[in-house]
């Protein structure tokens, strides 16, 4: 629900008239106050020496995984794990009858790229390839003849 809470404290920040029409790049101030904001709302304790930082720092993940773009503004997929954590509706109503908001992150996690020395590098297909090749992932020594 971590995730949840701070994409409805994002999206109630940018409604913020104040707000609406700023940068999230290179504006220090406003990283901030955004932090202030978490603050006041109960999301974290405590004073960071350097709250843009710290701001920055609690957004990056959701950037990593397409649930905020780099404004720090929701995207589709943000917007829609919003709507499903505010109306408690997660049955199972799709293809891998997993909760809706599981869905969700499973289709980031199926978008995600990595740049490997040029190349967008898959990390779900990389570990699926894995699983097929090795059978399971341990880190026991391997069996010689089985």
């Amino acid at each position: 629900m971590r995730i949840e809470r701070l994409l409805a404290l994002l999206d109630e920040f940018w409604a913020l008239r104040e707000n609406k029409y700023e940068s999230w790049d290179s504006n220090n101030q406003l990283q901030r106050e955004f932090y202030f904001f978490m603050q006041k709302r109960g999301f974290l304790v405590g004073e960071a020496p350097r709250p843009d930082k710290d701001a920055r720092q609690k957004t990056s993940g959701l950037t990593d995984i397409g649930l905020i773009d780099n404004e720090r503004r929701l995207t589709d997929a943000g917007k829609a794990l919003l709507q499903i954590a505010k109306s408690g509706e997660f049955k199972s109503d799709n293809l891998f009858l997993i909760p809706r908001d599981s869905f969700v992150y499973l289709k980031q996690l199926l978008k995600t790229t990595n740049d490997v020395n040029g190349n967008a590098v898959r990390p779900f297909v990389v570990i699926a390839y894995a699983l097929l090749r090795l059978g399971q992932l341990s880190n026991e020594p391997q069996k010689q003849g089985v």
